[in-house]
């Protein structure tokens, strides 16, 4: 990523914009939602006219970070009439889902955290370097506006999805220091990661189940890989947000140094989504470019296409074991 805007710049035309539209990805997370309706909430305070946007409608798990619409592209007014279209926690232009069409409606900007190239927007900002995205939110409002109670329960929220409550190898001393002054804001820490992680579904502990029943093991066990097609999760009355939460599940196992959940998409059958997940040392990433994806070094994802679980499996397998050697 070769950023072509500075983070005042970015501040300068969210400031000069008086309608906004904020882009989360597809199928929204904690950080995506957290920076999208942070900003929103901060622009607003400033006068402006804000809209969220993202191709797929949020997991009711995670409506408490939304106190406004989530639009779809569709339901999007032509009448709106952007000033500035900001995507959030975006990597690639295929996690744009069907919000690509609302790039096009004004400049855009891209802010990220993501390693990659993926330069889809007429200004691109990536610090790759960041535990989550959330972290570079912190900043811009640090510069544009206030901290305000609403304000750090959001972007804790956020950095505490994205880092895997602060376990993950990429947090940072700084990722520690924005969230220790959050803290002392006065945020419900307890509250807030018993929603993001504490909160179960009987269909979620049903997915958890198959996802372990169906792990697979390889090189002597420092590769674990677990499969769910569209018919084992529809034979069980599983949506596809019910197995969202599965990605941490092979790498928490003792001795597995690389792990991968497979997932078969219900919009395209055929097509498998990896969540890849590594211990320090191994390039989760490096794997994941091999797979039409890429990510974090140590959580990445990617896509294959396959006519069986057999074959999706295998696919992965193949990208993941030079990672291991």
């Amino acid at each position: 990523m070769i950023n072509n805007i500075t983070l005042p710049e970015i501040i300068g035309k969210l400031k000069k914009s008086n309608r906004i539209i904020l882009i989360c990805h597809v199928r929204p997370d904690g950080d995506t939602l957290a920076c999208a309706y942070t900003l929103k909430h901060a622009l607003k305070k400033m006068g402006k006219t804000v809209i969220c946007a993202s191709s797929d409608p949020v997991s009711d798990r995670l409506s408490f970070l939304c106190d406004e619409k989530m639009y779809l592209p569709n339901e999007v007014s032509e009448d709106f009439n952007p000033d500035l279209v900001v995507s959030v926690d975006v990597a690639s232009i295929s996690m744009l889902g069907n919000c690509k069409s609302l790039m096009s409606l004004a400049e855009s900007i891209k802010i990220d955290h993501h390693h990659g190239e993926d330069s889809f927007a007429d200004y691109n900002f990536a610090l790759p370097d960041k535990a989550s995205c959330s972290e570079i939110i912190f900043d811009i409002i640090e510069q544009m506006s206030d901290f305000d109670k609403k304000t750090c329960e959001l972007l804790y929220a956020g950095i505490s999805f994205d880092t895997g409550c602060f376990k993950h190898s990429n947090v940072t001393e700084d990722t520690h220091k924005k969230a220790a002054f959050l803290v002392a804001q006065g945020v419900d820490t307890a509250l807030i990661n018993q929603k993001l992680f504490g909160n179960k579904t009987k269909k979620e502990i049903e997915a958890l189940k198959m996802a372990y029943n169906n792990l697979e093991f390889f090189e002597d066990g420092k590769i674990a890989i677990t499969c769910i097609t569209n018919k084992m999760r529809e034979e069980k009355g599983l949506s596809e947000d019910d197995i969202a939460d599965l990605g941490q599940i092979p790498i928490e196992i003792d001795g597995v140094q690389l792990g991968a959940t497979v997932k078969e998409k219900g919009d395209k059958p055929g097509n498998y989504k990896i969540s890849m997940r590594s211990r320090p040392g191994i390039n989760a990433a490096n794997a994941c470019k091999k797979l039409s994806g890429g990510g974090h070094v140590c959580a990445a994802g990617g896509l294959v296409v396959a006519d069986c679980k057999e074959n999706a499996v295998k696919a992965v397998l193949e990208a993941s074991i030079p990672e291991i050697k």
